[in-house]
This record gives structure tokens, C-alpha cells and sequence, in this order.
């Protein structure tokens, strides 16, 4: 059976409960969010999430090197069945680094959420950029 409405709207308050304690540097509720077994892959080349302690310190990582002004998710699309839903999702992260310039970042996120019977966690993550080389229409580089 597909997720109900209800269901995908819960989807969507986890997913908005991550992007907040994103902002605000929240890591404790960022660690309620994600499931103990989480895993997946960030943006950059040594970002391979494989467990919950990897997760805290790539969390932390971020903690320390940027201030996150938003994260925004659009053209979101939530699919499921039962206690299970995958999302894919563009995400916008507007953040300062040092004091710099407001930065954004444009990127793909795709996660799997469990519902616990109590809250949906996060069970895995990617988040990426499209490849600067490859051109729009382009399968592979220089094609």
C-alpha cells in the first residue's frame, strides 16, 4: 500500500525537523533524527557515512566549518509503502564560511526514512551536485 497523505506529510515535518537543526547547529536533535544504522554519502570525496558515529562527525565537521543561514527542499517527490519512504529532493543550502560571502549551494538529496511508530528516522542519505563538466543533454563529459 502507498503512503497516505498524512503519511507523506510526516515525511516532509522530519525532513524540515533535519533542515532546522541543520541551521541552528542543533546536533542533538540532528542525532534524534537519523536512525543508529544510518549511512550514506555527502558532497565531498571523504563524506561516506557508514554508521551513526561516522554521521556525528561529519555532522560536526559542518558544525564547525559553516554557518547555515537555510535549507530549502524543492521539487520534492515522496514515495512509499508501509513504514518505509524514499524521497528525492533538490536542496538549496545558503551558508557563510569565515565570515565570506552568503555561498549557495545547489545540489540532489535522496534519503530513506523508517517510521518507528513514534517518528520517521532518517535511515539513509546522499546528498550531491551535479558534475560541472558535464553539460545539460550530455550522459558523459565531452559526449
Amino acid at each position: 500500500m502507498s503512503l497516505t497523505e498524512a503519511q507523506k506529510k510526516e515525511v516532509r515535518v522530519a525532513m524540515e525537523a533535519y533542515a532546522a537543526a541543520y541551521k541552528t547547529k542543533d546536533f542533538d536533535g540532528m542525532m534524534n533524527i537519523f536512525s543508529p544504522g544510518i549511512c550514506g554519502f555527502g558532497s565531498g570525496p571523504d563524506e561516506i557515512i557508514k554508521n551513526h558515529e561516522s554521521f556525528a562527525r561529519q555532522i560536526k565537521r559542518d558544525m564547525i566549518q559553516a554557518d547555515v543561514e537555510s535549507v530549502v527542499f524543492s521539487e520534492t517527490q515522496i514515495n512509499g509503502e508501509g513504514k518505509v519512504a524514499w524521497v528525492m529532493t533538490q536542496s538549496a543550502i545558503v551558508f557563510t564560511v569565515s565570515g565570506s560571502e552568503k555561498q549557495t549551494v545547489k545540489g540532489r538529496s535522496t534519503m530513506v526514512l523508517r517510521n518507528t511508530d513514534d517518528k520517521w528516522l532518517i535511515e539513509q542519505i546522499h546528498f550531491s551536485m551535479p558534475y560541472g563538466r558535464q553539460a545539460e543533454g550530455q550522459s558523459f563529459p565531452e559526449a
